[in-house]
């Protein structure tokens, strides 16, 4: 683990398997309604999740447990309809970003993602028989065929492209005017996480690395995905952008750097990392 990188989305004290016994009975709860969790807005950011719908609101749903944390125990559950009561608000985790701690913003995470994985797996991939949640395996069992599906987390590479003291950037036609990140794309089967790297490189910009070095890796709940970020040096080539991925992509020097994406996310934590190690060099 990167000591000087603490990732959103990411929960490092929530026991997955921990004792669901607490002697007081308290438990978290996050009542999840297509990936927006459902909050009382007249609560303070602390007690967000100590609140839990009627009973009829949940009917046709389970409740899951996701963990313990400080035994206290977390259970999300996917809402069948829009259920909302007064001074009841849903957010989607990006809106969360800032309104709770990041320990919290990270359950909430896991919780959103287990409370999806129910929703879209209620039904076995292989004969349609009806599932149910096991939680020992954190999977949704058939009850006719014992087929187990696990929530899917979708692997991605991201890497920090540096030359002297220049940063390759490239942006997205979907990113916020003005807005430039890093070269990022999905791990495919069959490949190793380092060669995912060099084949997006060099798939979106046309370039080749050396020297390539992992950083640190980020849940991304977006749907579900885990991002592993990487630094590495130019080598060589021209850069050449693949239009249906980037919409371009250039060097920028150290003092100029163009608008960066959110701190939430990995991609301006390596930024971050760059202009830092370059200022001190200063």
């Amino acid at each position: 683990m990167n000591p000087h990188y603490r990732p959103s989305f990411a929960t490092e004290e929530l026991e997955f398997h921990g004792n669901e016994n607490n002697p007081e009975g308290k438990a978290l709860y996050f009542p999840v309604h297509r990936r927006r969790i459902l909050i009382d807005t007249l609560s303070r950011p602390e007690s967000y999740f100590e609140y839990l719908p009627e009973e009829n609101s949940i009917n046709g749903t389970e409740v899951i447990y996701i963990g313990t944390i400080k035994e206290i125990p977390c259970y999300c559950f996917e809402l069948e309809e829009e259920f909302c009561e007064p001074d009841m608000q849903y957010f989607d985790l990006h809106e969360l970003y800032g309104m709770v701690d990041e320990e919290m913003l990270g359950i909430a995470s896991r919780a959103v993602q287990m409370a999806d994985f129910y929703r879209t797996h209620r039904y076995c991939g292989l004969c349609g028989g009806n599932t149910e949640y096991v939680p020992v395996e954190t999977g949704m069992q058939c009850q006719n065929c014992s087929h187990i599906a696990y929530p899917r987390i979708s692997p991605a590479v991201i890497v920090l492209i540096e030359k002297d003291e220049h940063l390759l950037m490239a942006r997205s036609k979907n990113f916020p005017e003005g807005v430039y990140g890093l070269v990022a794309g999905f791990v495919e089967a069959g490949e190793t996480i380092e060669h995912a790297a060099h084949r997006e490189i060099r798939e979106e910009v046309g370039v080749s690395v050396k020297d390539l070095t992992y950083f640190a890796s980020q849940p991304w709940p977006f749907p579900s995905s885990l991002m592993i970020g990487f630094t590495a040096n130019f080598a060589e080539g021209d850069i050449s952008i693949d239009p249906e991925e980037i919409e371009d992509a250039a060097w920028f020097h150290v003092e100029d750097i163009p608008k960066l994406p959110q701190k939430k996310s990995i991609s301006r934590a390596l930024i971050d990392h760059f202009l830092d190690e370059h200022a001190a060099k200063e």
